[in-house]
């Protein structure tokens, strides 16, 4: 049986805020509402938008603690900056004075083993309170690697993915005409999910529990004259597991996701904006060593340039073919490997 995965210090914090600061019952204050101000952050400071924080009372979280099933009074979700602020009506929380509320962030991870963290708050009328959650997702047995966040579909909150993809009523990742899809397939967790392809790309999927996507932005993308595509290595893409779906009132109200950012290395390609010298004097011609076997790669001129490619064994020799050219015209062109390509370019000299 695996062991429970609960922070000691977090439920021994905890019960010194109960022991030391509970005060009900106390005569009230203005008449006012209270608001709690909460943030969730990753263990790198990151904002964890679409977290579910449970709000229990006092007998509540007293339940809560011996039958993790029970009810809380209400829930909150954090907005894509990581951030909830949670209101407090005068009229049915705090009109008989002060109130002891827990929040708490509930993490199931199998019938066996969950995560809690929670933190516990006098509130007051009138009065504002602040509480920051630190998810910590290392280290976690069986459990996919990466940032955590539960998206909620757009029936049920919306959480943005990327501060554009969503998940619809059905189920289905939306990229918003801002964001590509490829569903990797069954996977076990983010180990399995490989390199970066870009086959059956598409701006909506479904979001399949134990299948891996890769999400990269659109204008990071381009198309070559083969048919294939690329991604700029100057860009980031994001790989995403689905852990599984999300429920509330026995209704599946969205999906868990781990998730990771990647910016791809060079993949042998120039560097992205490198720029090359071409003689008019000598032919206006460049060649560029490539570690990789030529034909394993794919040029393309931009703004109908009039440029040759010549590829030879390890290298390839581009040649301006413009019978115009003068000194310092700027030749761009396209380098495709795999499913990586660059942006370099050619400057004539004398």
């Amino acid at each position: 049986m695996k062991a429970n995965l609960i922070s000691t210090a977090l439920f021994t914090c905890t019960a010194v805020l109960l022991a030391g600061c509970k005060k009900t019952g106390e005569a009230p204050g203005p008449r006012r509402d209270a608001i709690v101000r909460l943030s969730v952050l990753d263990e790198h400071g990151h904002a964890l938008g679409g977290v579910s924080i449970l709000i229990f009372d006092e007998k509540g979280y007293e339940q809560f603690e011996k039958d993790r099933n029970t009810q809380p009074a209400d829930r909150t979700i954090t907005r894509p900056d990581g951030r909830a602020d949670y209101r407090f009506p005068y009229a049915t929380w705090l009109k008989n004075g002060n109130r002891f509320v827990t929040f708490v962030i509930y993490e199931k991870l199998d019938e066996n083993s969950y995560r809690i963290w929670s933190s516990g708050r006098t509130i007051a009328p009138a009065k504002e309170e602040r509480i920051e959650f630190t998810i910590e997702n290392q280290g976690i047995p069986d459990v996919p690697q990466g940032t955590q966040l539960d998206m909620y579909d757009e029936n049920n909150g919306r959480t943005l993915f990327g501060g554009a993809v969503y998940l619809d009523a059905e189920h289905h990742f939306v990229g918003a005409n801002r964001y590509s899809l490829i569903d990797m397939g069954d996977i076990k967790g983010m180990a399995e999910s490989g390199e970066l392809r870009l086959d059956n790309f598409t701006n909506r999927v479904a979001a399949r529990p134990d299948h891996g996507y890769f999400v990269c932005k659109d204008i990071s993308l381009q198309e070559f004259p083969s048919g294939k595509w690329g991604m700029s290595i100057a860009a980031e893409y994001a790989k995403v597991y689905v852990a599984g779906p999300l429920y509330h009132d026995d209704k599946s109200v969205g999906v868990r996701l781990r998730y990771t950012i990647h910016k791809p290395d060079r993949h042998g390609l120039p560097e992205w904006g490198h720029i090359y010298e071409a003689s008019l004097a000598d032919g206006a011609a460049v060649t560029i060593q490539l570690p990789e076997d030529p034909a394993s790669y794919e040029f393309a001129a931009l703004k109908d340039q009039s440029l040759e490619f010549r590829k030879e064994s390890g290298q390839v020799t581009v040649r301006i073919t413009d019978e115009h050219a003068e000194w310092g015209n700027i030749y761009p062109f396209l380098i495709r490997s795999g499913a990586y390509y660059t942006e370099v370019s050619i400057e004539t000299t004398d």
